[in-house]
């Protein structure tokens, strides 16, 4: 494994634990607030880290390949932002109605 992809491992391990941690917290917290117990987080966060782990493992490219894309899509998406010319109202649109016609 090459070191970006051994970094992406352990953040997933961490994201996917801490995701399913958050919901058995807040389930825990919503059912029964004043008997918050941290034990089943905690065993939570370890099933949700060990999921994600294998999960990882069976498609690291993929994974690896998706935050790229992701964040190349988010850069073009702000760039296009910025650089969008100014777009006019006037256009007259023809809206028609009833059957498709084949």
């Amino acid at each position: 494994m090459s070191e970006g992809s051994q970094s992406g491992f352990w953040v997933a391990i961490l994201i996917g634990g801490i995701v399913i941690a958050a919901a058995s917290a807040f389930q825990q917290y919503s059912t029964k607030p004043e008997q918050f117990n941290t034990k089943p987080v905690i065993r939570d966060f370890c099933i949700g880290a060990f999921l994600t782990a294998m999960i990882y493992m069976f498609i690291p490219d993929t994974i690896q390949n998706l935050l790229s894309s992701g964040q190349t899509a988010a850069s073009t998406a702000l760039s296009s932002l910025t650089q969008a010319p100014a777009v006019t109202a006037n256009a007259d649109v023809e809206l028609q109605t009833g059957p498709a016609r084949f």
